[in-house]
């Protein structure tokens, strides 16, 4: 075998092998996302994660839910400490700058309001605000919609409905579908709702901005999936999976 010859051979080994590199390395080299989520149970969450969960799927990329409470999840979501949040309001990213949100909603949230006062549900809105109102820590729409308020904290939607019943507050603001769930966990009698939400508004999905060149791939499924009306029928499979009947809009 001459040099030249041997010198052809080895060459086209190594090019063989760095082309096997570039289409193996992506694949093994691909990256898991950490997703902060809610750590109590949240049949919102639920609806949101199993749709993000395809999203990812169609788009080709891996993930992983971390439960752990809202206040914290997001926080670390900001400072590059969670690769994304699992769903928030748009109003996110005037607190956490850091966060990039993908345009389409993963899903609707509306807002009711509690009480073990039946005539209270029915007030006015204006005369509803000056009572006392409980809120779970690190809900930014029920932060939101509460502000003016004389507000107490309360760590998830189960110690909200205790304090409640032990009068801790007049009302009590939560997630509707989350509180409905809990209220019949808890078998708790006698609180009533008000019929009509308190507000409504679209939940997106964050990533961290160190990720934004994954944003219009991920916005890409969701279009789609959207299209499909496979984000509504999650949202309205879980209400009737609980046998919940939707609040009608707000006055």
């Amino acid at each position: 075998m001459t040099l030249s010859v041997f010198a052809r051979r080895t060459l086209c080994r190594r090019i063989g092998a760095a082309a096997l590199a570039l289409a193996v390395g992506p694949v093994v080299a691909q990256q898991v996302l950490q997703i902060g989520r809610v750590d109590v149970p949240s049949p919102l969450a639920a609806v949101a994660e199993g749709v993000m969960k395809e999203a990812f799927k169609r788009s080709g990329l891996s993930a992983e839910f971390k439960g752990m409470p809202l206040a914290r999840s997001i926080i670390m979501a900001d400072e590059g400490r969670l690769d994304g949040e699992l769903v928030r309001i748009a109003d996110a990213v005037k607190t956490y700058p850091n966060l990039v949100a993908v345009p389409t909603p993963v899903v609707w949230l509306d807002v009711g309001i509690y009480s073990l006062d039946e005539k209270l549900v029915h007030l006015p809105r204006a005369e509803l605000r000056a009572h006392t109102v409980g809120v779970t820590r690190g809900t930014l729409i029920l932060t939101k919609y509460s502000q003016g308020m004389h507000v107490t904290d309360a760590h998830n939607v189960a110690a909200a409905l205790d304090m409640l019943t032990h009068g801790r507050f007049d009302i009590a603001m939560m997630i509707y579908i989350d509180g409905e769930l809990g209220i019949a966990r808890q078998q708790l009698q006698g609180i009533y709702r008000r019929p009509r939400y308190w507000a409504s508004e679209p939940l997106y999905f964050y990533l961290n901005k160190k990720h934004a060149a994954l944003v219009p791939r991920i916005n890409t499924a969701l279009q789609a999936m959207q299209k499909e009306g496979l984000l509504k029928k999650a949202f309205q499979d879980k209400l009737a999976e609980l046998g919940i009947t939707p609040l009608q809009p707000a006055d």
